[in-house]
Parts: structure tokens; sequence; C-alpha cells
């Protein structure tokens, strides 16, 4: 345990509480995104806010999205200090807290830096929208210079559901864990199209966004998408790791 972090009274209480079932949808997030393709190296986070107190979830460092175990999702407070193990998480922590503290709204939020994503990021914009699904993504991507959360926050708005990393990556953020990771699911489909298809593709239009996004919210997508993910992680999953389904 780290013994900055060995204050009785709030152990005591996190060890009673504590929430597995927490650290199993982690854990099955890092693998659903192993199983599309997003966790191939070292980099990338996916944290879920601990209900009712200053904590939450995320996993450790040193271990890839396909590599994920149970033991590797640990307890932070919000200075992003460790208060169940001395293992160190990736420094982007500081963004997990930062935005958790900012936005009160934001439980859960995903980083990675996928192949479509991080070649979109290189625009340094937020992705042309082509499809109904991607209309989400209208007008809620900030940009932002960096990845430190002195960074973000000035770029963050209080509807954004997405931030662009210029040449480095992006995140997601959602109101439950599975709406962040799907997000994140179709925010790399969205990147894809937007780095794949030419310049002179016409984008769609301004109303047909606005009136897409609402019905795509409305008719339950990213509730089905987040179960499409846990269904593919459990079939990517093979002995001790995940074996991508999608690059």
């Amino acid at each position: 345990m780290n013994p900055a972090c060995k204050t009785p009274d709030i152990w005591r209480n996190i060890v009673i509480e504590e929430n597995e079932k927490l650290r199993s949808l982690v854990l099955e997030a890092c693998r659903g995104l192993a199983a599309y393709g997003l966790g191939s190296g070292i980099g990338g986070h996916v944290s879920v806010r601990y209900p009712n107190k200053p904590f939450f979830y995320m996993h450790v460092f040193e271990r890839t999205f396909e590599e994920m175990q149970l033991e590797d999702i640990i307890l932070f407070d919000f200075e992003g200090k460790s208060v169940s193990s001395n293992r160190s998480p990736s420094q982007g922590i500081e963004f997990h807290h930062g935005i958790y503290k900012q936005r009160e709204d934001v439980q859960a939020i995903v980083h990675s830096h996928g192949f479509w994503i991080t070649a979109q990021a290189a625009f340094a914009r937020p992705p042309r929208i082509f499809n109904n699904v991607s209309t989400v993504f209208y007008e809620r991507t900030a940009v932002s210079p960096n990845d430190d959360f002195a960074s973000i926050s000035q770029s963050l708005g209080s509807d954004d559901i997405a931030i662009v990393i210029p040449w480095h990556g992006a995140i997601t953020l959602g109101s439950t864990l599975g709406e962040a990771v799907s997000r994140h699911v179709v925010f790399g489909y969205t990147a894809r199209m937007d780095v794949t298809l030419p310049t002179s593709a016409p984008t769609m239009l301004v109303e047909q966004c606005s009136s897409l996004r609402e019905l795509v919210e409305q008719a339950g997508y990213f509730d089905e998408t987040w179960a499409l993910i846990r269904r593919k992680a459990k079939a990517a999953y093979n002995v001790d790791r995940v074996i991508p389904l999608m690059s």
C-alpha cells in the first residue's frame, strides 16, 4: 500500500464499500477495446468514478489492454495516488482526476492511441462527419494542445464528449463506463473515415448533424454498442490475453 494513503478510516471504508463490479467492468472495457485493435501497445487508459466518493478505478501502466487482468485495476484518489497498491499508473492519470473534478457529469474516461484515432489526431482538429452515428461528436469535440490537464481544462467545454490531442490520440467521456467505451469505438470508426476519405468528400450538412445526433442518442445505439463490445471482449479472450478481432 502507498504509505501516503494509509489513513485507517478512509481505507477501512473503501474496503467495506469497494465495488468489485466496477473493477470487472473496467476489465471488460479494456478487453473490449483490445478486441477492436485499440490496445496492442503500452499506453492508453480506462477509468471509472467511484460512486459518491473522491476516488476512481484505473489500471496500471505496464499492462496493455490486451493483457489486462482484474488485479491490474486499482483504486486512486483525486490527487492521483494509489489507495490500494504501490503499482504505478500512467502519467496521464493527471487528466483523469482533473476531468472528474471539473465535470461532475463525467463518470468514465477512455484514452487510447489507436492507429486511426492517432492518425486523425495529426490533423489537429475535430473529425469530419460522414455518417449518422458520428454526429454525436458534432460540436462536442474539443482539441487540446497537450495531454496535461492544464491544457485540457482550458479546451474542454461543458458539453464536450471527446477530446483530440494532436499527434497523440483521443479521449472520450461518458455518463457511464459503457457510454465512454462505446463512444471511443465509434470515434475510432469516425477517425478512420476522416483519414481515408478524400479531402473533397462532402461532409454532412449542419442541419443533418443536429437532427441525426438527437435521433442516434434516443435510439439507444450506444447501449447496444456497449453490449456488443462486451460480447467481443469475451469472444476475443484466449486463456491469458485478448487476441484482437479487428485492426
